[in-house]
């Protein structure tokens, strides 16, 4: 692996959302990361972090006050492209974070270790950075739970991808066992699901980082990166009108 590909289009270090973009919306890669374009951060994104602070402040004892949280919400999307979807969100957040409150049951009374802790392992020689929700250590065991706010009650194979680097970043880290764990909610239901990460898992991210090897070594412009990934028009991502002009500007449709 030559770590100088990954320098040169400024991909060091990587890190999941790098990764994950690069395989599922490789034209938005080349919009981002390539090109450099600042995207427009969605309302769905920002709810999940927005949630998940709530819940974390709700375990150091202290009480959100959801009004003041829905405000500066709505706030941070005055110029958003798409004002319903900011709504929804608006009607979501509540919803999600009561949906919260097994988790916290389970989880509240024991110690936290760390919230947002940064994370740093290697692959391949790859240096990868991240940052992971709540971890508790358990009778000498890490204890990972990644909180999801969706619409419905999913599981994606992303998910492992992202806990298999948390994981082997982890057990470097505390040198003990590592238990990989989602917390799913949706405004109805919520769900825990233990993850089963497997060495699978990290072949696959290898395999993904000797393509993204190749293909960086190859091009040499901008340019080229744009002639190897054509946009598919039908794709739902280009219903920001953002996006749209980005790729109106790059490929020309």
């Amino acid at each position: 692996m030559n770590l100088n590909n990954f320098d040169k289009w400024n991909m060091l270090p990587m890190s999941y959302s790098k990764l994950n973009q690069w395989k599922t919306f490789p034209t938005q890669f080349v919009i981002q990361r390539i090109y450099g374009h600042t995207l427009e951060t969605s309302p769905a994104m920002t709810c999940g972090h927005v949630v998940e602070e709530m819940l974390y402040k709700y375990m150091q004892g202290q009480d959100p006050d959801i009004n003041e949280v829905l405000l500066k919400f709505e706030d941070s999307f005055e110029n958003y492209s798409n004002i319903e979807e900011v709504e929804k969100y608006l009607k979501l957040i509540p919803e999600f974070y009561k949906n919260c409150e097994p988790l916290f049951n389970k989880l509240g009374n024991m110690e936290l270790t760390s919230y947002q802790e940064e994370i740093k392992t290697e692959i391949l020689g790859v240096p990868f950075i991240g940052y992971t929700d709540f971890i508790f250590k358990i009778d000498n065991e890490i204890y990972l739970y990644d909180l999801k706010t969706k619409g419905r009650m999913t599981k994606s194979h992303g998910e492992y991808l992202q806990q298999a680097i948390y994981k082997k970043a982890l057990e470097e880290k505390y040198e003990c066992k590592v238990n990989c764990n989602l917390y799913v909610v949706t405004p109805k239901k919520y769900e825990f699901i233990e993850l089963e990460i497997t060495d699978a898992h990290i072949i696959e991210i290898e395999n993904t980082l000797k393509g993204m090897n190749k293909v960086f070594e190859f091009c040499n412009t901008e340019e080229d990166f744009a002639y190897l990934f054509q946009p598919n028009l039908d794709d739902f991502i280009w219903a920001n009108p953002l996006l749209t002009k980005h790729r109106k500007d790059i490929w020309g449709v």
